[in-house]
């Protein structure tokens, strides 16, 4: 039987990402993956924030074939079944107001997982890290009634006084340590991706750096496409097809969605022009919380990314969540056996950091603005919003059709005759915005009142230019 200092069950990007921390930290890890390569059950592409580049300076080095930076997110409102024809589209590049360089260079880096998993679990066994693959853990081994070891496939066990918990959104590790029986239904989302192939020069031609582009439409769940150097991915019901969403929305299938989606004739167009192939389609489940769960630890025992349940609560994002927290979860280890205290009180303080880190701070308002893309699923309230961008794109920007005091003069009307879906926008953000920042709203209230003065002495006649 071999003992270790910490066992790592799991080489997604959380637990490589903890076994890079742990080997550097200079203890003894061990990493255990079940599969034959790190990502092999991962073929499709997926999207990597800026934060990531942050927070780990070794993806600085990072230089993957698959790679595509995004800096231009584009959102499609399609008008309803069965013409599903473009009525507005948005797009935008990062800000320059974003706190921190890489975010306002970039969005995301879309790119394989075949590639990127291979490439954190190199950086891992470099640091010392040892790598045992097809090894399926099957069982926990308990000293003390505490985790004290692992039970593989077959009966060879291995003891090591911490384990983390890698193991993905039905995390055998968290059922056997007691934590959970199996996710509630309001906390798992559905994801169905057709992934497809295509030529570089028509990549870099079609798509360029808009990367990551949005689907919406009256009726519609919400589909994003993600781009990286040779193909893209078609996927969804994302953030609008939490089950609760589906109490609302009767009768939602989620592979009828996206099939629905990809026959639009945008998507169609586009993926005409990138002569893209499919390649494979995937269906799998994601964990989608509005609090960040209490249960991601017990005495010798910490759970990271999916395990744990830390997706952020509005796109789901997961692998920046994963690697922060796989971190988090080897700093944590490495202080228990300085301190020789692997009880569930020790392990508690992973909990408590995890919620003050700025994987925490993702659950602050993420579940509440959720709520926006939960009211692009409403038929009605998505048709309104949508006519409403239309009209004021129009007869703001592009008023060539009419005399253009004639077009500027329906503003108000415009805005007056979409009062209630204005408030239906006012209901998710107002309370937020009071939430973060009450002082901040205060002054922008005075400084609107201000300019609604302004606009009534030009109007009678006080005020002139």
């Amino acid at each position: 039987m071999k003992r270790y200092d910490l066992i790592v069950v799991g080489a997604g990007p959380g637990g490589s990402t903890a076994a890079l921390t742990a080997a550097e930290a200079g203890l003894k890890t061990l990493l255990l993956e079940r599969s034959a390569y790190p990502g092999e059950k991962n073929a499709s592409g997926f999207a990597l924030s800026s934060k990531a580049w942050r927070d780990f300076s070794f993806l600085q080095e990072m230089e993957l074939p698959s790679m595509r930076y995004c800096r231009q997110c584009v959102a499609h409102f399609l008008s309803p079944p069965p013409e599903m024809e473009e009525r507005f589209v948005v797009a935008s590049g990062p800000s320059r107001r974003m706190s921190y360089p890489e975010a306002r260079d970039f969005f995301t880096v879309g790119m394989l997982r075949r590639e990127f998993d291979p490439f954190l679990v190199e950086l891992a066994e470099k640091a010392g890290a040892e790598l045992r693959l097809n090894s399926l853990v099957t069982g926990l081994v308990f000293e003390a009634g505490r985790v004290a070891g692992v039970r593989l496939e077959g009966g060879e066990e291995y003891r090591a006084p911490v384990t983390i918990g890698a193991d993905g959104v039905l995390s055998l590790v968290a059922r056997q340590a007691g934590l959970r029986d199996k996710w509630k239904p309001h906390e798992v989302t559905s994801v169905c991706i057709v992934d497809f192939t295509a030529p570089r020069e028509r990549m870099d031609d079609v798509i360029h750096e808009a990367g990551f582009q949005a689907y919406f439409g009256p009726g519609m769940g919400g589909n994003f496409l993600i781009a990286y150097a040779d193909g893209v991915h078609l996927g969804g019901p994302g953030v609008t097809n939490s089950l609760i969403a589906r109490a609302v929305r009767k009768g939602i299938k989620p592979a009828k969605e996206l099939l629905e989606t990809l026959s639009a004739p945008p998507v169609q167009r586009l993926l005409r022009a990138l002569e893209a192939e499919p390649r494979e389609w995937q269906a799998h489940c994601l964990t989608w919380m509005d609090r960040m769960p209490e249960n991601v630890c017990c005495g010798g025992l910490m759970l990271v990314g999916d395990a744990a349940g830390l997706p952020e609560p509005l796109y789901a994002e997961g692998v920046w969540q994963a690697m922060y927290s796989g971190r988090l979860a080897a700093e944590v280890a490495k202080e228990a056996l300085e301190e020789g205290d692997f009880s569930p009180g020790f392990m508690r303080s992973y909990r408590e950091r995890l919620e003050e880190s700025p994987v925490g701070e993702e659950f602050v308002a993420g579940a509440q603005l959720r709520q926006l893309f939960e009211m692009l699923g409403d038929p009605r309230v998505c048709a309104e919003l949508e006519e409403m961008a239309v009209d004021l794109a129009v007869h703001l920007l592009m008023t060539g059709q009419e005399p253009k005091a004639e077009a500027m003069g329906r503003i108000f009307s415009i805005l007056a005759e979409n009062v209630p879906a204005l408030m239906s926008l006012a209901r998710v953000y107002l309370p937020l915005l009071l939430q973060v920042s009450e002082e901040k709203m205060r002054f922008y209230a005075s400084l609107l009142r201000g300019i609604r003065n302004i606009v009534e002495n030009f109007l009678s006649g006080e005020l002139g230019f």
